[in-house]
């Protein structure tokens, strides 16, 4: 199937595939999260940085094809290079929720599956607008976002 056939109809749908594969990161960066804990016996903050590297490579992938296949101008390297900052600093962003949840929320929202759900819940806009407007625009275009609702 070609990149066109693949692509989004509409802003809302790129999302939509965004989350459904940030869905699929969830589910690989919270799986190994729990093998490197409770497997190997590493600490909660080692393991998350084992489990998030694996999971923005495996997002990095589905992005590229299914939510942002009709935007794969840059090449692959280059892209992934972007798609690697955008994520560093979702990543902080993330670490810096996952930590809080951690430290200072009471049980069971400072259990470290509950806390990774936080951290990625907020982290998703960040890393959605950062692949959208950095990573896999076209070069030289400007996404329309007149039609996006308005924050208040």
């Amino acid at each position: 199937m070609s990149a066109e056939a693949r692509a989004p109809r509409s802003e809302a749908e790129r999302f939509a595939r965004f989350c459904l594969v940030g869905g699929i990161g969830f589910v690989t960066d919270a799986g190994l999260m729990a093998l490197c804990i409770h497997g190997f016996g590493c600490g909660p903050f080692a393991a998350r940085a084992v489990s998030f590297t694996v999971a923005v490579l495996v997002t990095f992938l589905l992005n590229r094809s299914l939510s942002f296949a009709d935007l794969r101008g840059r090449p692959v390297l280059s892209a992934l290079a972007g798609y690697l900052l955008v994520q560093a600093f979702g990543f902080a962003c993330n670490m810096l929720v996952f930590a809080l949840a951690i430290l200072r929320l009471p049980e069971p929202f400072s259990a470290p599956l509950a806390a990774l759900a936080l951290a990625s819940a907020v982290a998703l806009v960040l890393n959605y607008a950062g692949a959208r407007l950095l990573v896999f625009s076209r070069v030289g275009s400007r996404v329309d976002l007149s039609s996006a609702p308005e924050l208040r």
